[in-house]
């Protein structure tokens, strides 16, 4: 059966982001969403965020800030800005938010051919940055789910494409073929907290029968979600990390070396 499938990831309790995401996805007539955790973290509004998931009637997995939040993961090795904000998030989530957020899985098969996770395989909280990381992931999903062809991942906040056999894919206006008989790894980006030179959204649609990935980046009120963040007093930047000379300069060479 042919789906045309909204992916979304790390919308970080960004309700704005996530309401321009889903019109986004909407416009492109999705069948259906498939959320890749961290719906709460470093964001305003967890609530609205979580409630607004659960009425879409997403597959959804956990990432590790929702782990941390609900108390399923420990705190070490989560950096300031977001351990301040799951102190936060913790002590203002609803019941019926932190039972949500309970009962995610970590993986899940929104179909057999299909694998999602929002880290990498067996862990939320790893990173896949690059190629080599994403072939190691294809592997053991190869040996983990034979009948699997695609990886779904989040949690770098960077949209990504690559294949096992073909290597990193090309974009095409941002619309990239997934060749036929090769397992391939895609991150559709951030929808809340991006982390490039400017503030934005990104996520995906996928289409089984075309065997195409399209990513789509996402404007929204910027603004709003500033001033939330900093009527609940948390830090404005908190929906945005530009990173550092060093970061890419390290970007650059993950890329250079594939």
């Amino acid at each position: 059966m042919t789906v045309r499938y909204g992916v979304l990831a790390d919308i970080h309790a960004n309700p704005f982001a996530l309401a321009a995401a889903l019109t986004t996805l909407e416009a492109a007539r999705v069948d259906r969403f498939l959320c890749l955790g961290d719906i709460v973290g470093f964001g305003p509004h967890p609530n609205e965020c979580v409630r607004r998931i659960a009425e879409l009637d997403a597959v959804t997995v956990a990432g590790n800030h929702d782990l941390i939040a609900v108390g399923r993961r420990s705190p070490d090795g989560a950096g300031a800005l977001a351990r301040r904000s799951l102190e936060w998030t913790r002590e203002r989530l609803e019941p019926a938010s932190r039972r949500f957020l309970e009962g995610l899985p970590v993986a899940a098969l929104p179909e057999p051919g299909i694998v999602m996770t929002h880290g990498a395989l067996g862990d939320p909280g790893t990173y896949v940055r690059g190629p080599r990381e994403a072939l190691a992931q294809l592997a053991r999903l190869r040996s983990e789910h034979p009948g699997a062809r695609l990886l779904l991942v989040g949690h770098t906040h960077h949209p990504m494409a690559v294949g096992e056999s073909t290597g990193t894919l090309a974009r095409h206006g941002r619309r990239v073929a997934l060749p036929a008989g090769d397992r391939i790894l895609l991150n559709p980006g951030s929808v809340g907290q991006s982390r490039g030179i400017r503030p934005h959204g990104s996520v995906l649609v996928l289409d089984t029968g075309t065997r195409e990935a399209h990513f789509h980046t996402v404007r929204y009120d910027v603004g709003a979600c500033r001033r939330a963040l900093e009527a609940h007093g948390l830090p404005a930047r908190s929906h945005h990390r530009r990173p550092s000379p060093r970061a890419w300069a390290r970007r650059a060479r993950r890329a250079l070396r594939g």
